[in-house]
């Protein structure tokens, strides 16, 4: 009995020092958000990114250099990532956030440390890797994009937003079976979704891409990355938004 009394009286405690650390931070609203959270881990285990070391190795990088809110941030994929977009543009306050095999998933994974410093300007181009690694559908890149530009409003509502179109491929080039049609259908929803959250589309396919849709030979080595010649045309179409 004495064993039994104990054993009732330390779960009595221990309930009691639980229910008084709970009202602590904040009682209800505090189990809401642990078990939220709880929810979304299951999805952050299941990350896809092409290249989930680097991915990794990336975020560490970054961390070492805080986005402040005067900052303007490019994030995207490797597309993003292999320019050095402050020297290009001349300009100290660019940040690049691009990781090489990034998908719209892994862009929503990571938002929060883009946005919770509230940057003045981002501007976003991801999903190509999305349709090479995945191949996902136009609509479903559609449904994580609004995700995100959800995200970046409430999180950051005076940051300027602007969505730049996923640029084609070169199926020759590359090897790569991605449909023309599936891209021109998300760059066509795209436009529709920054008119409709009042953000700036920018189309910069049209300056890249030859008569069958696809990216202009003259441009690319490998098909799909770019070469100094297409970032010189980019840096020309988006400088007056920078």
């Amino acid at each position: 009995m004495k064993v039994l009394f104990f054993s009732l009286g330390f779960n009595v405690i221990g309930l009691v020092l639980a229910t008084l650390f709970i009202a602590k931070k904040g009682g209800i609203s505090y189990l809401q958000l642990k078990l939220s959270r709880l929810k979304q881990k299951p999805d952050r285990l299941r990350l896809q990114v092409a290249n989930p070391v680097y991915y990794l190795q990336r975020i560490s990088q970054f961390q070492l250099a805080p986005i402040s809110n005067s900052d303007i941030v490019f994030l995207g994929d490797s597309i993003t990532d292999e320019c050095e977009w402050s020297e290009l543009l001349e300009n100290p306050h660019i940040k690049n956030r691009g990781i090489s095999g990034d998908t719209t998933m892994g862009v929503l994974n990571r938002l929060e440390d883009i946005v919770s410093s509230q940057p003045a300007k981002i501007f976003m181009m991801i999903g190509i890797n999305n349709f090479i690694h995945y191949q996902q559908s136009a609509a479903e890149i559609l449904g994580d994009y609004q995700k995100i530009i959800v995200g970046i409003c409430e999180r950051s509502p005076n940051t300027e937003v602007f969505l730049q179109s996923v640029l084609p491929i070169n199926r020759a080039k590359s090897g790569l079976n991605v449909s023309d049609r599936e891209i021109l259908q998300l760059n066509s929803a795209l436009q529709k979704l920054a008119t409709e959250y009042s953000l700036t589309y920018i189309d910069l396919s049209s300056y890249l891409s030859d008569e069958q849709h696809q990216l202009k030979e003259c441009y690319t080595l490998d098909g799909v990355h770019l070469n100094g010649q297409a970032y010189s045309i980019w840096k020309h179409v988006i400088e007056k938004y920078v």
